[in-house]
């Protein structure tokens, strides 16, 4: 539990406040709508664990200016929500780190108040892979791999399609929210295997990865 973990306060000098304002907010957009790391690291079209990276406080990583509005289709949300104004905040940001039973490296984020007050803002760990947040969707996964073959064998992939437009295309046949993790395992298993088609994947001119037929 994290009350029985010792944090101890660390200076963070790989990233700028505002951008570790501006992580701190998108972890909390992702969780809020039940994705893990990997899950949100495939919607924004980058390597397995490019979102992991970027909440470890001590990597250099940064979401670059280019990701902002990806952020903002993948949230559905205004621009605020996501690029902190500092400007004229009371606050500060404290981090403190731990380790937990399994020697896993803990962070916690906390606005520490000019009148003394401390607020919680939120603590990050590395996640599996194949963590299943809680999430809204009650979508199956074998629905969801149903519906990929479905589309493979319609000519959907002809053009080239990123995670992010599967994701919402799925959302709308299916009406309601999908793991983004379903249509991650779904791709992957259309490696042209055991009578399977075969889906190849490249980076795009937005440098995204997108998957085609």
């Amino acid at each position: 539990m994290l009350v029985d973990l010792k944090f101890e306060i660390i200076n963070i000098t790989a990233m700028p406040r505002i951008e570790v304002e501006k992580m701190l907010n998108i972890f909390l957009l992702r969780k809020k709508r039940g994705y893990n790391q990997f899950e949100l690291s495939f919607l924004m079209g980058q390597r397995d664990f490019y979102v992991r990276d970027a909440e470890d406080l001590t990597h250099t990583l940064i979401y670059s200016v280019p990701f902002t509005n990806i952020f903002r289709e993948i949230f559905d949300c205004d621009i605020d929500q996501i690029v902190p104004d500092i400007t004229n905040s009371d606050y500060t940001i404290q981090i403190s780190i731990a380790k937990n039973e399994s020697d896993l490296v803990v962070y916690k984020a906390e606005r520490i108040f000019k009148d003394g007050r401390i607020e919680l803002i939120a603590t990050l760990s590395a996640e599996p892979k194949d963590l299943l947040l809680e999430s809204p969707s009650i979508i199956t996964e074998q629905s969801v791999k149903d519906w990929v073959l479905h589309q493979i064998s319609t000519g959907y992939f002809t053009g080239p399609k990123n995670a992010l437009q599967i994701l919402k295309d799925c959302e709308k046949e299916f009406d309601g929210p999908v793991r983004p993790l379903f249509i991650a395992n779904a791709l992957k298993a259309c490696n042209g295997t055991k009578g399977t088609s075969k889906l190849a994947r490249k980076k795009d001119g937005n440098v995204r990865f997108v998957y085609f037929y």
